[in-house]
């Protein structure tokens, strides 16, 4: 009797381990962004215009982003610490603070290339899963996040990305769908390098991962000086 409680209770473990929706997020977080520091060049496409930006991203909380391309835009550099998000405009010579649900370009938000990860700033519960994917609702619970609510598809067993849902703050509008696509090595890894974003309208916006390299840099490379001086 005593075994088969104890074979019991390690069952009962390995399945509360097992069905952890938030250690699944934050293995889908992994496979997207390959370590805690790291270098990567992006193009955004939308239809208003094609946009290349150098991002360099520490952690969670630390994103540099400079604008490559289009030349009239270069120096349009911004900068995310924590939740705070401000863009330089180089012919007013001062930066201004945005918000990171604010729009970049087309159906691309701020945050979409700046706070790129949801493990620690959602709450995670399972709504569905079927012998392929498995379905999560994640509700914000810091203020100022990119979008307030998701609703979010992994591959089973592997929890990679394959599609979301961005929410309004009521947990149930649909805002904009967005589909994780073009799974290429790149970093170490099999990660997605095309992110697909349709917004009600069927308008589409593309962010292209062009490379991607793991890099260390010091908490003092992400400054405002930095944001206003590099080109």
């Amino acid at each position: 009797m005593k075994t088969l409680l104890a074979i019991s209770s390690l069952l009962f473990s390995l399945h509360a381990l097992a069905e952890n929706p938030a250690e699944w997020v934050k293995k889908a977080d992994n496979i997207r962004n390959p370590a805690e520091s790291y270098e990567m060049k992006i193009k955004v496409e939308t239809s208003e215009n094609t946009s290349v930006f150098q991002v360099y991203l520490k952690g969670q909380d630390k994103t540099l982003i400079v604008t490559k391309e289009p030349a009239r835009d270069k120096g349009r550099n911004m900068l995310m610490l924590d939740r705070d998000f401000n863009a330089y405009v180089p012919n007013l010579k001062r930066s201004m603070r945005l918000s990171l649900a604010q729009k970049l370009s087309g159906q691309v938000a701020n945050g979409d290339i700046s706070r790129t990860r949801w493990y620690g700033d959602y709450d995670v519960t399972k709504e569905s899963e079927n012998a392929n994917e498995v379905q999560l609702l994640l509700k914000g619970n810091k203020d100022n996040l990119t979008y307030a609510w998701v609703r979010l598809w992994l591959k089973k067993g592997s929890f990679a990305p394959l599609r979301a849902e961005y929410l309004g703050l009521n947990g149930k509008t649909v805002l904009k769908r967005a589909a994780f696509e073009d799974y290429k090595s790149i970093s170490g890894a099999v990660r997605p390098t095309t992110l697909k974003i349709e917004d009600t309208n069927k308008q589409i916006s593309y962010i292209r991962i062009l490379s991607m390299d793991k890099k260390d840099f010091s908490d003092s490379f992400f400054t405002v000086r930095n944001m206003e001086s590099m080109k």
